[in-house]
Parts: C-alpha cells; sequence; structure tokens
C-alpha cells in the first residue's frame, strides 16, 4: 500500500500467488486481489478478511459500480467467476473464449434507466468519402421510477457506436400526422404526447429521428442519420438513448455494410 502524498510504501499485505490484478470497492472498504484465488482486504484494518476460490490463473477484477458484485477474469480455466460481495462467494460462472486476461465493467448510464430497451440497426460505412450512415429502431420502457419524458423541452442524447449526437432542447416538435397523434393519444391516455419528430443537421450530420408512444410508459424511436463518422465501430454495437433524466443502454448485433468506394448517398 502506497501513501500517495509521499510516494512511500507504508504496508506490505498478503495476498495469493502471483498476485495481478486489484479493484477497490465504490465505498472504499475493501480491495479484492486475484492470484491463487481472490483475496479481500479490508482497507480500514489492512488484513485479509476472505480468501475466495475462483477459477484457475486468476488475473484482471472488476467491481460493479453498485459494489454489489466481482468480475475475475480466470485465462487458464477460460471464465469469468462472478463474486457476490456481501458474502465473498462465487455466485456464478461464465464461459469466456480461450484465456480471458481482461475484464471492463461498463457504467450504466446517467439518470432513471429503462425498464426494457432493444435496437434493431443497420449501418452503411464509406471509408472513401466519409458518408458513413445508419438507419437505427429502439424500443423501450420507461422505468417505474420515471416522472416521464417530454422530448420537446428536454435534451435528447444518441450514442451509436463511436458516434454520439446531442439534440438540444426545443429540437422536436410534434409530428404533422394528425391521425396518428390523436390515435396514439387515446392508447396512452394522455393529450398531445406524441408523436415527436425532428428533422435537421447537427455538426454537419442530417438527422431525422421520430419518438412515438406504443402504450403505458412505453416508446418507439427511429432514427436515420446521414454524413455520420462511425470510425472505428464494430459488432456488437454499445447504443446509448437518453431523454432528459431518463436512459437506458443494450448492445446490438448490427448490419455492417462496408463500402470500398464512394457514393452519392443524397
Amino acid at each position: 500500500m502506497i501513501d500517495t502524498a509521499t510516494n512511500t510504501v507504508v504496508a506490505t499485505l498478503p495476498a495469493g500467488t502471483g498476485s495481478a490484478g486489484v479493484a477497490v470497492t465504490p465505498d472504499g472498504k475493501h480491495a479484492y486481489v486475484t492470484g491463487g484465488g481472490c483475496s479481500v482486504i479490508d482497507t480500514a484494518t489492512n488484513t485479509v478478511v476472505a480468501t475466495v476460490p475462483v477459477g484457475t490463473g486468476s488475473l484482471a477484477v472488476a467491481i460493479t459500480p453498485d459494489g454489489k458484485h466481482a468480475y475475475v477474469a480466470n485465462v487458464f480455466s477460460n471464465n469469468v467467476s462472478v463474486i457476490d460481495t456481501t458474502s465473498n462467494t462465487v455466485v456464478a460462472t461464465i464461459p469466456a473464449g480461450i484465456g480471458p486476461s481482461g475484464v471492463g465493467i461498463v457504467p450504466p448510464p446517467p439518470g432513471v434507466p429503462f425498464s426494457a430497451f432493444t435496437a434493431r440497426l443497420a449501418i452503411d460505412l464509406d471509408r472513401t468519402s466519409k458518408k458513413d450512415r445508419f438507419e437505427l429502431q429502439l424500443r423501450f420502457t420507461l422505468g417505474s421510477a420515471s416522472n416521464g419524458i417530454n422530448p420537446p423541452v428536454e435534451p435528447v442524447t444518441l450514442k451509436v457506436g463511436t458516434f454520439t449526437t446531442i439534440i438540444p432542447p426545443g429540437s422536436f416538435k410534434i409530428a404533422n400526422d394528425q391521425d396518428d397523434q390523436n390515435d396514439q393519444e387515446e392508447r396512452v391516455g394522455m393529450k398531445r404526447f406524441g408523436p415527436f419528430m425532428f428533422r435537421g443537421v447537427i455538426d454537419g450530420v442530417d438527422l431525422r429521428v421520430l419518438i412515438r408512444p406504443t402504450g403505458a410508459k412505453r416508446y418507439a424511436l427511429e432514427a436515420e442519420a446521414r454524413h455520420a463518422d462511425l470510425t472505428g465501430t464494430e459488432n456488437p454495437v454499445p447504443v446509448t438513448l437518453t431523454i432528459g433524466g431518463d436512459s437506458g443502454t443494450t448492445l446490438v448485433k448490427a448490419y455492417i455494410d462496408q463500402k470500398l468506394a464512394g457514393r452519392d448517398d443524397d
């Protein structure tokens, strides 16, 4: 243990054979150290309070943002052990290819999480003219703690792979299809609650986004973007949607068409 103010070693703690990785719980109370199992250190007393048997060749370790679980990559067992940090027991063992040596956790986006979130995605990559485009379909259900969404007055952030755009408040308008609007309002029992449409250009990207209610707290989003930069995007593609204080993220196996020559997609 190193005192970061003086950069001196102030304690040396025993751990398993071949200590390889360390992760500290969000509350700072415990450190999980891989090697010969997974040693759990009480940071207040600097003592090992538990040794959790995991797979062979435990290397990397990561802890979930809520501190409830630790994930340990076992290079020789070809799996990942999931540790319940309350009981310090392995509650799941996940196959993970050949020789897994690293593990990372993607934190959830901020705000009230969607209770359900699915996506379909098609991407055209044009490496010559750099006119990448995508078509996206989302279905999401607001969480029980949500107070609802209101796209015309809230910012909408959409992330698709390496591409991110923020549609500022005031950009969405009620769609012009009055019959469809009335039908949607009747189904959700709310007056003038969509569908909402945005058409415009943000940072050189031509965007069309439609958000429409499909039931109580359920919505669909359709988006098309042209002239986007999706450089480095690979499957599975992370997709994140944030509307005001509500958000969700998911991984989707997209259809990706990579063009080797430029094209006019206007």
